[in-house]
């Protein structure tokens, strides 16, 4: 296999490939901006923690319904609905920053999240064939991890000259793009969409896959949100040194997205899944004892691309279990139960880092390795696209 297999894609992958790179642009200056605009209004890690975690669990509770409701009302109108709900919830933490309507803004964002996620893979799956389908998921992780590492950069650059309030209002320029680009998309997968039945079966092979998602979640709850902070409290690093380690670490992992298919066909994906995410367990835990900024970085580095690479893997895999009109709802579920452990992590996290700088670190390497444990014990002697 080469990087011949990134040639062929139609008119409408390259117009959703393009829509994970707006969608990664905007969502990352949010992302890096976020937790910074709420210090910057007086709140501690616990109320930080509340704001993200009602956001997350909100996510959740749609996700129950989200990919039923994608495939029946069309997975390009649930993306839209999607995207303008997250455009009424950045409005909302924009123009009223208090306690309350952050919190309001949190849940909107959460819901659209919800609707907009699982229908937007759905439609991606849709226009590739099963052989290059994990090309096509890693082109698009790929260019929305670049593009994440751009909005990185942008908001750390800007955060000079602008105030936080500032530069996260900017993402509600970017959003509307998204919109634009997915009105030019055609929805195939809704012409050829059957009936769904959520039987036993579907259920246990959705269930397989959730369970380690779930302890990801879980783990990365606990720990990742507030690296940011971590990182200027415990060695007194700049915002904008943070976010060129934060952008760095994601240029890398976009470039290293477009290589791991070729991996992954050569030694399979159960086996490039649990090794990549496995090493990144041991990495996470050792975080915390760093003695200085630099060390701490190379491990953070090395941590992140490890844990995320394999993602688009991850989801190709998934999708080959599962039928056309069954791919939704098995994505919606799947991420309810890591967004819905994602978000009691938050909480989690934000007590224990008001309490110590190193025991969440610990607890989430914990999660990850048990995570990693689960999946193989699932996975580890099945083919690719092996059906219950």
């Amino acid at each position: 296999m080469s990087l011949q297999n990134y040639r062929g894609f139609g008119r409408d992958a390259w117009l959703l490939v393009a829509y994970s790179f707006a969608s990664s642009f905007g969502g990352n200056i949010a992302w890096f901006i976020f937790p910074f605009y709420l210090k910057s209004l007086g709140f501690d890690y616990t109320n930080i923690g509340v704001v993200f975690s009602l956001s997350t669990l909100a996510q959740a509770a749609v996700l129950l319904f989200s990919g039923p409701f994608g495939a029946r009302v069309g997975y390009k109108k649930t993306v839209l609905l999607g995207v303008s709900m997250m455009f009424l919830g950045r409005l909302a933490q924009v123009l009223h920053p208090t306690l309350w309507m952050l919190t309001l803004g949190g849940v909107l964002i959460g819901i659209g999240m919800a609707l907009e996620s699982p229908s937007f893979m759905a439609l991606l799956s849709g226009e590739v064939e099963d052989g290059k389908r994990h090309y096509l998921f890693s082109l698009s992780s790929g260019i929305g991890t670049i593009a994440s590492a751009l909005g990185i950069l942008v908001a750390g650059f800007l955060s000079r000259w602008l105030s936080y309030g500032g530069v996260f209002s900017l993402v509600l320029v970017v959003i509307p793009i998204r919109f634009a680009i997915v009105l030019f998309v055609s929805p195939v997968l809704e012409r050829h969409s059957r009936g769904l039945n959520l039987d036993r079966s579907l259920l246990i092979r959705i269930g397989r896959f959730a369970l380690p998602g779930a302890l990801i979640g879980l783990g990365a709850g606990i720990a990742i949100p507030y690296m940011g902070l971590w990182f200027n409290q415990r060695f007194g690093t700049s915002l904008e040194s943070i976010g060129w380690l934060f952008a760095f670490q994601q240029f890398i992992m976009g470039i290293g997205m477009f290589l791991l298919p070729m991996i992954a066909d050569r030694f399979g994906s159960v086996k490039t899944i649990v090794s990549f995410n496995g090493t990144a367990s041991l990495l996470i835990g050792a975080l915390p004892f760093s003695p200085v900024f630099p060390v701490a970085a190379v491990v953070y580095i090395l941590r992140t691309i490890l844990m995320n690479i394999v993602n688009p893997i991850w989801n190709s895999f998934m999708m080959g279990f599962f039928e056309e009109e069954e791919r939704s709802t098995a994505m919606a579920l799947n991420s309810l139960a890591w967004t819905a452990t994602f978000g009691v992590g938050q909480y989690v996290g934000g007590v224990l880092f008001d309490m110590s700088l190193v025991w969440p670190f610990l607890i989430t390497a914990f999660l990850y390795s048990l995570s990693m444990v689960v999946f193989w014990g699932f996975f580890g002697k099945k083919g690719e696209g092996e059906k219950e």
